[in-house]
């Protein structure tokens, strides 16, 4: 085996499967990012096709803080911190029009990014699992060729006294 892939291997074998208990994680309810962020998205392209007058402006403003105010509640603090140092636009005064497409595009890119990188981390989890299970399964193929490890509790013990024929992994 060349140099990379042992490294690899040991990286992988040293790599938590599950955050420790003290970490806390990024996300505490998907669901809702995914609710949050279909809502918004399904806004900003209706913002494309109609013009607002100020009241509707001021709604749109509105929703934008609840939605950040929504996320807080189910973001890491780093998370939501960097939520809201991006997302101090639109002082006190009614928005422009064009202040809250952008600042709806800018939220909507964000929860899509952090999605796309939650959808990174689960799949990056799941080859590292799987490697993990494929290395354990050569360990133990390789102790039950050697003949170094006794049969799993349950199995069948061999019945004939015949020659021993190591177990090719097979059914």
């Amino acid at each position: 085996m060349s140099d990379t892939s042992e490294s690899t291997s040991e990286l992988v074998a040293e790599a938590p499967l599950t955050p420790s208990v003290d970490q806390q994680p990024d996300v505490s309810d998907p669901a809702k990012l995914i609710r949050l962020g279909t809502m918004l998205q399904t806004m900003l392209t209706e913002l494309k096709d109609t013009e607002t007058d100020d009241a509707g402006l001021m709604r749109l403003d509105q929703i934008r803080q609840e939605t950040i105010e929504e996320l807080g509640g189910i973001l890491s603090d780093d998370l939501h911190e960097e939520l809201l140092e991006f997302n101090a636009c639109c002082g006190s005064d009614t928005p422009s029009e064009s202040e809250m497409r952008v600042a709806h595009a800018q939220l909507v890119g964000w929860i899509q990014g952090l999605l796309r990188g939650m959808q990174a981390t689960a799949t990056a989890q799941a080859q590292m699992a799987q490697q993990q299970m494929m290395m354990m399964q050569a360990q133990m193929q390789q102790q039950r060729a050697v003949g170094g490890q006794p049969p799993a509790q349950g199995a069948q013990q061999p019945r004939n006294s015949g020659p021993a024929v190591p177990d090719s992994g097979y059914l």
